[in-house]
């Protein structure tokens, strides 16, 4: 095939960075010319594009709630992105447009000039046919002439990159046309533990801020305090320094990479990110999902941790005794444990990045 010239379009809102780039590198490495307009590229073979009405505007760098929603609301509505968008699909005539589904009024404006639009959507087709497009979003949207239902039909694509097996939404329900991709996430098969050392207990409450985190944290290494384990705690966000003791089995780290330590850990407490809890399952690693943010994904994918028997589910006001005994319970169940490493054998056979960039490029030759 021809290399083709390729313009994504999106945003840093956290989680859906990952499977985007994801998918970018598969077509960097099939030889294509790939640029990425709105969000800093994090590959060397993708062009970035600037999207200036959307500078100091990413909801994942936000450090306060009402900058998320403000950011989000430009993500997703801004008549000035989409006249960006529209400039950049102009000047530079891709032959296909791949776009993040949350920004409904740039799809919009992609889908009316012409060349071939997929749609990336980042967590699970549950939350995208549900309450992403019917209810307050769809209310919220409407006074802006936007329906996110009928904006996502115009696409010739819509790319639900994540894992059939685990989405609640059902075929008679995907009446919009969603495709399965399978995972992006790329997972290992568990390290070798000696018997002599301690379980590893991984924990990471969201690369983006999120409200009241920090309580959060001191609660979660109180409780792992208390237990014969190993911690190793992730903080993305650190604005401040955590406050208070720090136990002698638990360590503080900020932003790292949780491939180089699923393999070793065994469990994670996470707070229900999509990206975060299939990295974790990919890795056959089950887990522990205190949901931080309840208007995002984070309450339904703990619903579905717990519905596939893969881990456990606590509200993020879970005192650290209650914490304990769950980390205790979740480390001694031999049943969780063995269903988490037969997710994670048939994750890691997935290829989502693979069949997205597929996919795309079959768009090209509609």
């Amino acid at each position: 095939m021809a290399p083709l010239n390729i313009l994504f379009i999106g945003a840093d809102a956290g989680g859906n960075v990952p499977p985007a780039v994801a998918v970018s590198r598969e077509l960097v490495a099939r030889g294509h010319r790939v640029a990425f307009a709105g969000m800093l590229p994090r590959h060397p073979g993708v062009e970035p594009v600037p999207l200036p009405a959307l500078v100091g505007h990413q909801p994942g760098l936000a450090t306060s709630g009402a900058a998320q929603l403000t950011d989000m609301a430009r993500m997703g509505m801004s008549r000035g992105v989409a006249r960006q968008v529209r400039q950049a699909i102009g000047q530079r005539h891709p032959d296909v447009v791949v776009i993040d589904g949350i920004m409904i009024s740039s799809i919009r404006e992609a889908t009316r000039i012409g060349q071939p639009v997929a749609v990336l959507f980042h967590s699970f087709g549950a939350l995208w046919g549900g309450r992403m497009s019917q209810g307050a979003a769809n209310a919220v949207l409407a006074p802006f002439g936007l329906s996110p239902i009928a904006v996502w039909g115009a696409a010739d694509a819509r790319l639900l990159l994540t894992d059939r097996d685990l989405d609640p939404l059902t075929d008679e329900e995907n009446t919009i046309g969603f495709e399965w991709t399978g995972t992006t996430e790329r997972g290992a098969p568990p390290a070798p533990h000696p018997a002599q050392e301690p379980p590893l207990v991984l924990v990471s409450l969201s690369s983006v801020w999120q409200r009241k985190q920090d309580d959060v944290y001191r609660r979660v290494i109180t409780a792992l305090g208390r237990l014969p384990v190993r911690a190793i705690v992730t903080r993305a966000t650190p604005q401040t320094p955590l406050q208070g003791e720090v136990p002698p089995n638990v360590e503080v780290r900020g932003r790292s990479s949780h491939t180089e330590l699923l393999p070793h850990a065994a469990i994670m407490i996470g707070h229900g990110g999509h990206s975060t809890t299939l990295a974790a399952l990919a890795h056959g690693v089950p887990l522990l999902v205190l949901p931080m943010n309840t208007s995002s994904d984070q309450p339904l994918i703990g619903r579905i941790v717990e519905s596939q028997s893969v881990g456990r589910t606590l509200p993020r006001s879970a005192l650290a005794p209650e914490l304990a005994d769950t980390i205790t319970g979740l480390l001694a169940d031999a049943r969780i444990r063995s269903i988490a490493a037969q997710t994670g054998v048939r994750l890691r056979a997935q290829r989502g990045a693979t069949v997205a960039a597929d996919r795309i490029e079959r768009l090209a030759d509609r």
